[in-house]
């Protein structure tokens, strides 16, 4: 049983090493409600699990360049980021909610509340964060199928518990180096500035890896 938990660990660790950056990300956004973040990755994760599981018992397999086609889901989400962090109306944007939110905040208790509350709709929806979870879990699918389909149900349910496990730790884990009180301060200051950089690169990746480029443009 031992060696199987640890089996279950070198697993998921292994294909969520770039997921724990992407969620580093999505914790330094501005506004960015950890809750959501952590219901997300949950979700996002636990769709993972069940695909593999579903795949391992039909014994099937995914078609290497569709599973590719998820990569631009967040290429999308990269750029639409990187829009907002860099674009011309980021530093007016900017200004004027901090110039409201300051000039109001003592006067008007409405105000300050209606200003917290518009600060945590500019963080990124629970949906937003298990869609970047599930387009980049087909190494995941890839290392889940054949783990599963090698061991019997119980065996599996063993496994699926490590991973709950192992998700909370990772959404943990993200949160404590936020919160460092040496590491914390430059991770919220660039974190959110390289996120749109991590989905690019997890995106394109995907594509790549999952030879999907010859599917899309037809060669």
């Amino acid at each position: 049983m031992l060696s199987l938990i640890l089996l279950a660990i070198a697993a998921y660790t292994a294909t969520n090493m770039d997921n724990l950056f992407v969620l580093l990300g999505f914790l330094t956004e501005t506004g960015a409600q950890r809750r959501r973040v952590v219901v997300g990755q949950y979700a996002g994760s636990l769709i993972l699990v069940a695909v593999a599981l579903v795949l391992a018992a039909l014994l099937t397999r995914l078609p290497p360049g569709y599973v590719g086609l998820l990569g631009f889901l967040p290429i999308t989400v990269g750029l639409h980021k990187a829009w907002r962090r860099f674009g011309p109306g980021h530093a007016r944007r900017n200004g004027s909610e901090d110039g409201d939110a300051h000039g109001h905040a003592h006067d008007n208790p409405l105000a300050a509340r209606r200003a917290a509350t518009l600060a945590a709709q500019s963080g990124s929806s629970s949906w937003t964060v298990a869609g970047i979870a599930i387009s980049n879990g087909s190494d995941n699918i890839a290392l889940y199928v054949p783990l599963y389909a090698s061991h019997t149900a119980a065996q599996n349910a063993l496994i699926s518990l490590v991973f709950i496990v192992m998700i909370g730790l990772w959404c943990a884990g993200a949160s404590w180096l936020v919160d460092h009180p040496l590491l914390g301060a430059p991770i919220r200051r660039y974190g959110s500035a390289l996120l749109p950089l991590i989905l690019l690169t997890i995106g394109v990746s995907v594509i790549v890896s999952n030879d999907t480029l010859p599917l899309v443009f037809g060669m």
